[in-house]
C-alpha cells in the first residue's frame, strides 16, 4: 500500500524535502486491456420444433442460425434455445411473466425467434379423426382456435417488446409446414384426405401468425413453402424425422437458412454485428 503525507505521495515528497533537483521522467503510458467486442444474444422460444424433439443427435435450427450469424464476424453470438416440447401459445406467454427464466433471457436478447401455435390445435384433433369436427369443410372444430391463437400470440410479442423496454430487437416468427404430422407417416396413419385438410388448416394458422407478426413489427418467416415448395404441393417426407412430425437435420438446416434469409431482409447482413443494439433497426 502506498503511504501519503498531506495528500501528497511519499515518493514525490522525498526529493523535495532533500533539496535535490530531480528530473522526473514523464510516466510511461501503460497499454490498456482491450474489452472483448460485445456480441449478439439469440434466444429461441417455442415448442418441440426449436427444441429439436424427435431427432436424436440433431442440432436444432436455433443453434444453426446462431452459427450462421457468427460466421466470420468477430462478434460472437450467444444462443439460448428455450423451446419446450408440447408447449402451446399460452404456455409460452406464461413463461414470459416477470421473474420467469425465459423472461430474463428475453430481456437480454438482441434477437428472438418464436415458433409456437401448432399444439394449440391438438385438443380438437380427436374430434376431427372421429368425424365430429363439423363445419362445411369438416374443420369447424378448429375454427375457435384461430382467434385464440391470434390473441395469445399478440400478447407474446407484446410481452417481448415490454421486456426489451425499447431496445432495438429483431423478432423472427416462423409459421409451420404442417401443424400435424405430414408426409409418408401421416399418409399411412390417416390417409390422403387428412393431408389435404391438415394443409388447409396449417395455411389458416400461418395466416394468423403472419398477420400478428406484421402488426407487431416482427418478421414472419414462411416455412410452408420452404418445406413444400412455392405451390405447396411438395412432399416434405425427406425433411422430416421418423415420427413425421418434427424436422430431421436437413429440415432444421432449411429453417436456419430461411431465418438467415429473413435476417438479410431486415438488417442487410447476416453478421452478428448487424443485430447488436447499436446496429439493428426493427421493421
Amino acid at each position: 500500500m502506498r503511504r501519503w503525507i498531506l495528500g501528497v505521495p511519499v515518493a514525490v515528497l522525498i526529493p523535495l524535502l532533500a533539496g535535490c533537483s530531480t528530473t522526473v521522467a514523464p510516466p510511461v503510458a501503460q497499454p490498456q486491456p482491450q474489452s472483448p467486442p460485445a456480441g449478439a444474444t439469440l434466444v429461441g422460444l417455442g415448442d418441440s420444433i426449436p427444441a429439436g424433439d424427435g431427432c436424436p443427435g440433431c442440432t436444432p435450427f436455433v443453434e444453426l442460425f446462431g452459427d450462421q450469424l457468427s460466421g466470420d464476424d468477430a462478434l460472437p453470438v450467444q444462443v439460448a434455445n428455450l423451446g419446450v416440447g408440447g408447449w402451446t401459445s399460452t404456455d409460452l406467454l406464461d413463461s414470459l411473466e416477470p421473474g420467469e427464466y425465459d423472461a430474463d433471457a428475453v430481456r437480454d436478447a438482441d434477437l428472438v425467434t418464436v415458433t409456437i401455435g401448432a399444439n394449440d390445435f391438438y385438443a380438437e384433433l380427436d374430434d376431427y379423426l372421429d368425424g365430429d369436427c363439423g363445419g362445411d369443410d369438416g374443420l369447424g372444430c378448429f375454427e375457435p382456435v384461430l382467434p385464440q391463437l391470434q390473441t395469445t400470440l399478440t400478447s407474446v410479442l407484446d410481452r417481448i417488446a415490454e421486456l426489451r423496454a425499447g431496445q432495438p430487437t429483431a423478432v423472427l416468427v416462423t409459421g409451420y409446414w404442417d401443424v400435424f404430422p405430414d408426409g409418408d407417416v401421416a399418409r399411412e396413419l390417416y390417409g390422403p384426405q387428412f393431408l389435404r385438410d391438415s394443409a388447409v388448416l396449417t395455411l389458416r394458422a400461418n395466416d394468423v401468425i403472419s398477420e400478428v407478426a406484421g402488426a407487431e413489427g416482427a418478421t414472419y418467416v414462411d416455412l410452408f413453402s420452404t418445406f413444400k415448395g412455392t405451390w405447396g404441393d411438395g412432399d416434405p417426407t425427406g425433411l422430416l424425422a421418423d415420427d413425421g412430425d418434427h424436422p430431421n437435420q436437413i429440415g432444421h438446416q432449411l429453417i436456419a437458412d430461411a431465418l438467415s434469409s429473413a435476417s438479410v431482409a431486415g438488417s442487410g447482413s447476416t453478421e452478428a454485428s448487424a443485430f447488436t443494439s447499436s446496429e439493428w433497426s426493427p421493421r
